[in-house]
């Protein structure tokens, strides 16, 4: 590891999609991801963990100082003792979900920094044995139907004070942009929820005691308020400092 520029994999669920408009979505969230981390003096890899094979993870995974997993589909919901029968399911992408919850649990017990966005935050949450609402009772509150869902929905957030994400960015944000129908329902072993919408919607989780946290919501918009994603960057990178 290289205390100057540590190395954060960036990790996607995959390239190949049939609906390549909707990677085509994804696509400029992750490349913000990669310069945004460069600026804060973090080496950037991508990693669409569905696509390649379980050696080449596991190659990523011990270049790593720390993670980043990205947003994407529903989580498949047999992963947290759910069906597929709920208001607007669509793809699942069951070895890539399998794969990044492995890879999650591992982080949480080597102690590996890591950041959650999105999906990220919900796989984080059922790796480590938790639950997820399946569609929001006022999801049209998070998350915009087409044809504008590939646009943010902005929202205020507070953050509980003492908790990472409030070390990183402040005890409230004004505006967050959302693209979510799903939430955590019961939290996983060692994680709390730390920050919530204005309607009560869980919108931050971390664990207990590894550097490990997440947001639902996504500081990668381009459109989103400019210093959250360095904020969230800059912290990740001094998680892996503090264990140098």
């Amino acid at each position: 590891m290289s205390l100057l520029s540590p190395r954060v994999l960036i990790v996607d669920a995959t390239m190949l999609r049939a609906d390549t408009r909707f990677t085509g979505q994804l696509e400029p969230l992750s490349q913000q991801v990669v310069r945004v981390s460069e600026a804060a003096q973090l080496t950037p890899e991508r990693l669409a963990i569905g696509d390649v094979t379980v050696e080449e993870i596991e190659a990523a995974y011990e270049r790593a100082d720390a993670i980043v997993v990205m947003g994407g589909e529903d989580v498949t919901p047999s992963l947290y003792g759910m069906d597929t029968d709920y208001p607007e399911s669509g793809t699942h992408l069951r070895e890539a979900d399998e794969r990044s919850c492995e890879l999650i649990r591992r982080a949480v017990d080597d102690g590996t920094p890591l950041l959650g966005i999105c999906r990220g935050l919900q796989l984080l949450n059922v790796a480590c044995g938790g639950t997820l609402v399946q569609h929001l009772e006022n999801s049209d509150a998070h998350r915009y139907l087409p044809p504008r869902d590939g646009d943010f929905i902005r929202h205020p957030v507070d953050i509980d004070a003492g908790s990472r994400l409030a070390q990183y960015l402040g005890e409230h944000l004004e505006a967050v942009e959302s693209a979510h129908h799903q939430v955590v329902a019961e939290p996983g072993q060692g994680l709390r929820i730390s920050a919530r919408a204005d309607d009560g919607t869980p919108e931050g989780l971390e664990h207990e005691s590894a550097p490990v946290f997440a947001v639902q919501w996504h500081p990668e918009s381009e459109s989103s308020e400019p210093s959250q994603l360095p904020a969230l960057l800059t912290g990740l990178r001094s998680e892996v400092r503090e264990l140098a």
